[in-house]
């Protein structure tokens, strides 16, 4: 029987490069995104690497039960051996505090947080039948509250605290979960707009010199899911600055404190 991985947000970025590389090493995918038009390319490419594997995929949003729903009753009623859920699925609301809304916290935690709980809750039950592994897609803004990114950072805190406490809850099933904390990778999410629309035209704030490509990040990804592991930082700034904010959170709040915002 064919093993399977679930990934949601697969349509780019690092959820189309996870499915690539699990291609690579013969999992069948069940690949999760709002726009089809780009799952199909990624279907493609998957193919093409293997094709050997069986790769479906589904126009759904993490934040309707019904979308995920179907994806579950799709896998009971063609019995598919469900080893791997990846809820990769986000993206990130900018701005002052201020000049914020209650609504744009809202639509922050109904993607980040609440469409990965739904994801837990609908298919955890084939986790356990599979002793399979449950991978969450944190970052390292779950440990820097970094100004003009609150509502993405909370997102990725409370993130962080469901992955510490579910990891010994579903230990006990025989499950496994990781926690995946990436700096800033090659990726759409920082052309996506705090309504969640993704921008082609929109120009990225992150340096070029300082963001990684994404297929071998998604490889230390993938690693780290296979090995089992409790949490990995990706990206070496990633790593300096969650060092930092654990032994010298001075010299951050130093940083902030010169930075234009």
């Amino acid at each position: 029987m064919k093993e399977y991985v679930l990934i949601t947000g697969a349509s780019s970025g690092i959820g189309a490069h996870l499915a690539m590389t699990f291609a690579e090493s013969s999992y069948s995918l069940l690949l999760l995104a709002r726009r089809e038009n780009l799952l199909q390319e990624v279907k493609e490419k998957c193919l093409k690497i293997n094709s050997k594997i069986r790769v479906e995929t589904f126009c759904a949003d993490v934040r309707q039960d019904e979308d995920l729903k179907k994806v579950d009753n799709f896998i009971h009623k063609n019995d598919i051996a469900l080893k791997i859920v990846i809820a990769n699925a986000g993206f990130g609301v900018m701005g002052k505090a201020e000049k914020l809304t209650l609504d744009d916290y809202k639509n922050q935690f109904d993607t980040n947080v609440f469409g990965l709980l739904r994801t837990f809750y609908i298919f955890k039950d084939h986790l356990k039948k599979s002793k399979g592994h449950l991978a969450l897609m944190g970052s390292i803004s779950s440990y820097l509250g970094t100004p003009t990114l609150t509502p993405y950072c909370m997102s990725k805190f409370a993130v962080r605290a469901f992955a510490e406490g579910i990891f010994f809850e579903m230990k006990s099933f025989g499950v496994k979960c990781t926690l995946i904390c990436p700096g800033l990778v090659e990726s759409q999410i920082r052309f996506v707009n705090n309504k969640g629309q993704y921008n082609p035209n929109a120009k990225d704030p992150a340096p070029k010199w300082i963001i990684v490509d994404t297929k071998s990040a998604t490889a230390k990804m993938k690693k780290a899911i296979l090995k089992g592991k409790k949490e990995i930082i990706i990206t070496g700034h990633g790593k300096l600055m969650v060092f930092l904010q654990r032994h010298f959170p001075k010299l951050l709040d130093i940083f902030y404190s010169l930075r234009k915002l």
